[in-house]
């Protein structure tokens, strides 16, 4: 191998027999006639359509297979349809209506003016509690509505946090690595509760310590709410959500009565002092102990699905031999707080053609590579040591832990650009063992049928030729 290629930080573990057999043949199959093999690239593949973010754009050959032909982008010229589609992007759920039940937009039509009622009626009340504890200014209530003003406007500014998390295809990051983003939001949820707190300090600057506090605190809430949500279905063996969710109301009673009650004492301890910020260091205490305690809970969960996080540590047992980690031990190991990217091998899933092939071959380069995953799904392109995947619109997520596994035998081989024949060596041995390698992954208790591995939205289709 050209030393130019190795990766110096890069582990070179060798691969079972049965893989070196094949990359073997791979490589004598590699080196038949290339330029024979160019030229049936145009008969095959006669160009890329590739489909991004709405617009559409073809990447073909003119005559001569070695000038390209200009990219021809096509986009949607009803602004009203454009509109429309962004409306859809940000209020329903990705793949709508296929991804949902039938009843869901109609149980959303009739639940949204409730919530506006619900709301209007908690205004109403907010102004009647704040008026009943003294906020009355003589026989009238002008004081009490103030305040109501000013905690209502904290409470919309806080709405803006939720909607600013759950609008658009942001939520579908929670499904991949639910634990992971119900720890960041925590990390929300503290620094929202800590410039609340600081009103204590600055009384002063309520509305703007409060309103700012509240929209920290809902973004906490719009990432945690989806996944607890799916940690719940998770505990729900039988199919029994309901039955979870209400006991779980009856946990949070539980410890909102101790909590209450613990709090009660220590108000009391804090106005004897006879200085109000003693409670902001109290309860900087507290909220460090909690936030440890989240984070306990959080990872004693073992999910059996496959995020991308989990899937390389699997892909990786598997190319050095080892027997794979079972959903306990797979689940203890990974690092909660690390992105999907930071494993090895790292891969970004989804990715433009455009973005990835540049100068005046991309085309060329493009098309030979579709010649070359012509049985597959995806176009793997390993470059710095990292991997870029091009899906297909047929694309399902067992084809994203296909090219996982391919981008691990790169990567375990120490190679940091991938030439075509390097790339038909990993792609050939990933063929020949993805299928022990899924038995393994079964055989340890993981769940292949639920593979979330996030991707980005471009996708892919091939234009065959004659």
């Amino acid at each position: 191998m050209n030393s130019s290629l190795t990766c110096p930080h890069a582990s070179h573990t060798c691969l079972c027999t049965r893989i070196n057999r094949r990359r073997l043949k791979a490589s004598c199959v590699a080196n038949t006639n290339r330029e024979q093999q160019s030229s049936k690239i145009a008969a095959k593949v006669k160009g890329i359509t590739e489909v991004s973010g709405g617009k559409s754009r073809h990447f073909g050959l003119g005559r001569n297979s070695a000038e390209d032909l200009p990219v021809r982008e096509q986009t949607d010229a009803s602004t009203s349809k454009n509109i429309s589609d962004l409306l859809k992007g940000l209020i329903l759920p990705v793949g709508f209506p296929d991804s949902v039940t039938p009843d869901y937009l109609a149980y959303q039509l009739w639940a949204v003016p409730s919530h506006i009622t619900g709301w209007m009626g908690s205004s109403l009340i907010t102004s009647s509690l704040l008026a009943a504890v003294g906020l009355k200014a003589g026989a009238g209530t002008a004081a009490a509505g103030a305040a109501s003003i000013r905690w209502i406007t904290k409470d919309g500014i806080g709405a803006l946090g939720r909607l600013l998390v759950s609008a658009g295809r942001g939520g579908t990051v929670f499904d991949e690595d639910p634990k992971r983003w119900r720890l960041i939001a925590e990390g929300f949820t503290t620094s929202g509760r800590a410039l609340e707190i600081a009103t204590a300090v600055f009384p002063q600057q309520f509305v703007l310590l409060a309103g700012l506090g509240n929209f920290t605190k809902a973004v906490g809430k719009g990432m945690g709410n989806p996944c607890f949500r799916i940690i719940q279905t998770h505990f729900a063996k039988n199919n029994n959500v309901g039955d979870v969710a209400a006991k779980e109301q009856v946990w949070e009673v539980v410890a909102q009565l101790i909590g209450l009650s613990l709090s009660i004492a220590l108000l009391n301890g804090i106005d004897a002092t006879g200085d109000p910020t003693n409670a902001v260091w109290a309860w900087a205490a507290i909220q460090t102990v909690h936030v440890a305690l989240r984070y306990k809970s959080l990872s004693v969960i073992q999910l059996p699905t496959l995020n991308q996080k989990r899937s390389c540590a699997l892909v990786n047992a598997h190319l050095q031999g080892q027997q794979l980690p079972d959903v306990k031990k797979g689940n203890h190991e990974e690092a909660m707080l690390a992105g999907p990217t930071s494993s090895t091998p790292s891969v970004q899933f989804g990715c433009s053609a455009s973005r990835v092939f540049s100068g005046s071959d991309a085309t060329q380069r493009l098309l030979s590579l579709a010649e070359l995953y012509s049985e597959e799904r995806y176009i793997l392109v390993w470059k710095g040591c990292k991997g870029q995947v091009l899906l297909q619109t047929a694309a399902c997520p067992t084809d994203s832990l296909r090219a996982l596994w391919q981008a691990g035998w790169l990567a375990n081989e120490g190679i940091q650009d991938a030439s075509d024949n390097q790339l038909l060596q990993s792609l050939t041995a990933m063929q020949a063992n993805i299928d022990s390698f899924l038995q393994a992954t079964q055989q340890a208790g993981w769940d292949t049928d639920r593979i979330v591995i996030r991707s980005n939205e471009d996708r892919f289709s091939v234009v065959q030729g004659n």
